[in-house]
This record gives C-alpha cells, structure tokens and sequence, in this order.
C-alpha cells in the first residue's frame, strides 16, 4: 500500500517511528518537503538514531529519495549517512536526491540567524536557512538547485546570486564591500564543489523513479517533515515553516498521482509546539512540565524545550480535513497515563464559540469536553503484552478518549503507539473501515 505520512498538530508527533514501522514493507521511503530543521528520530532496540533529512526507512535498507520541495543542507545530509554508519546499520537501498531540489547556502544560515537575533520580525526559526532558501526558490532568479552546483559554470552562478543579494548581504554584516563579496564566494564555491563529488552519484529524477515504481506495483511510504499546523498557506501563519507540509503538497512536490495513496495522519496523544506561535490548549503548570519531562519533549534538530498542552480535538479536525486523512496513528499515550487530561472540542472568543480552527488564533481560549479521562500507568511488559494482544486490550479509559476522537474528527485510528520502541505498537486494521463504522 503506498501511504503519505502526515503529522497532524505542529510537529513533533513521532512521524519517524511510524514511517520506520510501515517501511518493513515498502521499496520507497522518500521526503517530499523541510530541511533539516526538522529530526526524526527512531529507537530500535537499544539504538536511538535521529535524522535530519534522510528517510527513515534508510534504518530498514530501503531504497529513500529526497523530493525537489526539500531544502537540502550537503554537510547535514552526509552527516546523516555517517550516523547511520556509525550506529551499526548498513545503506543497503538506493539514495535518489532529485535534481531540482534547492540547496541551502552558507548566506542563508547567516541571514536566518542575524533576523532571529535582530528581534525583527522574529518567529522562532531553528536557524538553519530554511525561510531564506525559500524565498530564494520563490525569487526564480537568486536560488541554487543541485543542478546548479554539479555544471561546471557553478562558481559563476554562486557569484552572481551573491552580487544580486550584495545589498541584504552587507546589511546584515555578512560582506562589505566588492572586494570581500569575491573573497565569500570563492570560498563558498571551493566549499561546495567537493560537495558536488559526493552528492552527483544520488542526484537524478525523483518523479519519473517513482512513477516508475508505481507502474512496475511497487510500495512507496512519503514522509512529510513539520506538522500539519505549519503549512505556510494553512497553518498558522506567520508561525509556520517554509513548505506545504499537507498531504496535497507532497502529490504536488514529488509528481505523483493522488489517486495511488493513502493518507495516515500521525497525531500525539498531546499537542506541542516549538517556538514562537500562539497556542490554545497550552499547559504552563505542572501537569505541563510532567508531560514535558516523562515526553522528553526537547527538540531533536535544537535541544529546545516543546510546549506542550492537552488534546487538541478542533485542530486535529481540522488538520485531517485539509489533509484528507484516512487514518490516525495516536502516539505517546503512555506519557498520558497516571494524569487526568481533558479536550478541546470548540474555542471561545469574547462569547462567541466555534468548532472551527480560527485563521488568527489571537484572543481564542479553549473550551474542554466534559468527560475527564485518566488511565493507571504500565509497565514496559504490558505494554509489549497489549501490543500482542491487539487494540481491545487497551484500558477502557483509553479507549474511551479514542472513540470521543474518532467520533469528532470523523477518522478511524490504525495504530496506537504504546512506546518510543519500533515492536511495541498496537495495530489495527481501520483503512478498511467505513465512515458508517465511525459512529458505533
């Protein structure tokens, strides 16, 4: 089955363990979007490996492409292949980096940190170039793909992007004057050239390969990077990232049919949010900081800190009709158990209350269920017990917010994860469920 992997809040909701479960069976794991401001990390055995723009499924020798919407950082993607090395597993598929995918420059790291340090118009960026790639990619004149960097005029190329962008450049203290803007690109061009040895065996074309693939029956698992929430044109602007992170960009960034996918939203059993951007169901008291700490919610890319706040049940409506989700894959429910958490079911605004997830969130408070859910802790073994005997094992509570979910977004749930570790998921046939199914 081929299947576009969607993270249904803000990020952050496990995609690279879910994408690293369903892969088993797959010949394609491909990222269609991001750069490596986003880490997926994955914890097989007693491994604990985090990737920043390499597919998950390279952990599973998988053949992995990375789509032209990808904003691709060479140091970063080979240090990924070496981490992967270093932690004991073998490359054993294809690595396919399309052609036209857009490299992130040593300019774009400085320019992203000197705004997020400036204080001007500041949104909490993880600083890695991703916003200014983007709008290089958006400009059609000033952007850099791999293509670029592998033709022989490349320095050429680097130098006039440089000269067009001399004026933003000496603004933000980068370069000075002429003399130095030369100096920068020479140094860049001799940086990036040897790069160019490395990545011209992995470039080529990721549409017409998995097309191919698709024709010839093969599998394909498309994993996204960020959330739902975080779409620059439905998220929740101005604090999202650079790239449609939907499951429509992902058709539209890598080529292929629609009509060939399925669509597993992953959503956490708790929303979180890294960086600046308003944030409804937000908890900033102690039950807060428990689930912070027992979630290990730090960034994998930053070290930051996630907020973090209770089930957010309008957003994830929301994401799953924009997204068109078939299914739900429900995450990190174990940091839930031992605490009593309630959800949202609407927002509220100066009297006015909706079951809509506003464009603006400014002035909008949450407005929770009356039903409170709370479930005794397990142990590791009952949870690799419950994931052996199936979904109807899980405690009653637990079931219970689950069918107050499913009823109020209108979206099954295949996969319940009961742990960080790969085999301790529960799984459960819903994609064949029907949306009669839903309201029994």
């Amino acid at each position: 089955m081929n299947t576009v992997v969607i993270g249904a809040y803000w990020g952050d909701e496990g995609k690279g363990k879910i994408v690293d479960l369903i892969a088993a069976d797959a010949d394609w794991v491909v990222r269609f979007n991001g750069g490596d401001n986003a880490g997926h990390t994955i914890v097989i055995g007693d491994k604990r490996v985090i990737l920043h723009t390499l597919p998950s499924g390279v952990l599973q020798g998988k053949n992995v492409a990375i789509g032209p919407d990808v904003f691709l950082n060479p140091e970063s993607f080979l240090k990924d292949c070496q981490e992967v090395v270093n932690k004991g597993f073998k490359i054993a598929g294809k690595i396919l980096i399309d052609e036209r995918t857009h490299l992130i420059m040593p300019y774009h790291i400085s320019l992203d940190s000197s705004q997020e340090a400036s204080g001007e118009l500041k949104i909490g960026t993880t600083k890695r170039g991703i916003g200014p790639a983007a709008k290089d990619k958006a400009s059609r004149t000033e952007d850099i793909t791999i293509h670029d960097l592998l033709q022989k005029d490349f320095p050429k190329r680097l130098y006039a992007v440089l000269r067009a962008k001399k004026a933003e450049l000496a603004e933000r203290g980068i370069i000075k004057d002429e003399d130095e803007l030369a100096k920068y690109s020479e140094a860049i061009a001799s940086r990036y050239n040897k790069y160019a040895g490395k990545l011209r065996p992995f470039t080529g074309s990721v549409a017409y390969e998995l097309n191919e693939s698709i024709r010839h029956g093969k599998s394909i698992i498309v994993e996204g990077a960020q959330g739902a929430l975080l779409d620059i044109v439905h998220g929740t602007r101005p604090y999202v990232t650079s790239s449609n992170t939907t499951a429509g960009g992902a058709f539209s960034n890598l080529g292929v049919n629609p009509r060939e996918f399925t669509i597993l939203g992953v959503a956490k059993a708790y929303p979180t949010r890294v960086g600046e951007g308003l944030f409804p169901t937000e908890l900033k008291d102690e039950l807060g900081r428990q689930i912070q700490k027992e979630g290990q919610e730090f960034g994998a890319t930053t070290g930051r800190p996630r907020r973090v706040g209770m089930p957010d049940l309008v957003a994830l409506k929301y994401s799953a009709m924009i997204n068109g989700f078939d299914a739900f894959a429900v995450t990190k429910i174990d940091v839930l158990a031992g605490k009593k958490f309630k959800a949202a079911i609407a927002y509220e605004k100066e009297g006015a209350i909706t079951a809509r997830f506003p464009f603006k969130l400014d002035g909008w408070s949450p407005v929770y269920s009356d039903k409170e859910y709370y479930f005794e802790r397990f142990t590791e073994q009952q949870a690799i017990e419950m994931a052996g005997q199936g979904y109807d094992s899980l405690p009653d509570p637990m079931k219970e917010y689950f069918r107050e979910l499913v009823q109020f977004t209108q979206v099954p749930i295949s996969m319940v994860s009961l742990s960080p570790k790969r085999e301790i998921t529960v799984r459960k046939n819903a994609l064949q469920r029907t949306r009669e199914h839903l309201q029994k």
